[in-house]
């Protein structure tokens, strides 16, 4: 039972972070912004940090939850501006800026006695700790990221970075920076590779989730991490399955753009 009251939460949010995640990753990978949500993420984590460092470390979750979105706001907006005046240069400049807010975070944490701790907090999450509470908020954004993508999709390009920012925000302060990434890249990758369908998007996170959450539980090892290594080893596996399959496997795609 226990492995179900802590495990299922974990499960239930992988997979609305899957169905917000992937198709924004789509989207990532079209515009050929791939780091941006490392960067963003990194600028989210840091606002998070500053909000406890003002208002203490059991400052209200909205308030560093909101401190994290204002904060990847400002990103993405430094990023619009980098891609409309640098665009040959923006993965560049996007890899500055994930440098640069990484290292203030650094700076910040320096010296204190969990500072190690909140450091790995926030590029690992604490996935495994996550109530219902923490999944209701996955949840709306999620439906709100599928019915743009199948509903409105020129409304998911339009807005883009707006929606990006508070998406991937939500997700890294419950998930850490690192599954955020995978989950962003790896499950679009595994469709768009072989142009196949979707299906092997959700299918690549699913089995990477299951597996990762599993070997953490039994093996007692950091959950975010788990996952992370166990999507990836899925997206190689499908990729290699799909080349065997052969391109007569291909079917059209309809929301990578």
């Amino acid at each position: 039972m226990q492995i179900l009251e802590i495990g299922l939460p974990v499960l239930v949010t992988g997979l609305l972070i899957l169905a917000s995640h992937i198709p924004l990753g789509y989207q990532v990978l079209k515009r050929g912004i791939v780091f941006i949500d490392l960067a963003i993420a990194q600028v989210a984590a840091l606002g998070t940090v500053l909000a406890s460092q003002l208002h203490g470390h059991g400052g209200d979750q909205w308030l560093l939850q909101g401190m994290a979105i204002m904060f990847a706001l400002l990103g993405v907006g430094l990023v619009a501006w980098i891609n409309k005046c640098f665009p040959q240069w923006r993965e560049a400049f996007i890899g500055l800026i994930y440098v640069t807010a990484a290292s203030v975070l650094v700076l910040l944490v320096a010296g204190q006695p969990k500072g190690g701790q909140r450091l790995t907090s926030t590029l690992s999450g604490d996935i495994l700790w996550l109530t219902w509470q923490d999944v209701i908020l996955l949840g709306f954004v999620a439906i709100f990221v599928q019915l743009l993508t199948h509903v409105w999709p020129e409304k998911l390009r339009r807005f883009f970075y707006l929606i990006f920012a508070v998406t991937i925000t939500l997700s890294v302060v419950n998930a850490g920076i690192y599954l955020v990434f995978v989950c962003l890249i790896a499950p679009a990758l595994a469709s768009i590779v072989y142009k196949r369908s979707q299906t092997w998007s959700y299918g690549v996170g699913f089995v990477g989730f299951v597996i990762g959450l599993t070997v953490a539980w039994h093996y007692d090892l950091p959950a975010a991490a788990c996952i992370v290594v166990s999507v990836i080893l899925a997206l190689l596996l499908a990729l290699s399955l799909q080349r065997l399959l052969g391109p007569t496997a291909a079917v059209k795609q309809t929301h990578y753009g």
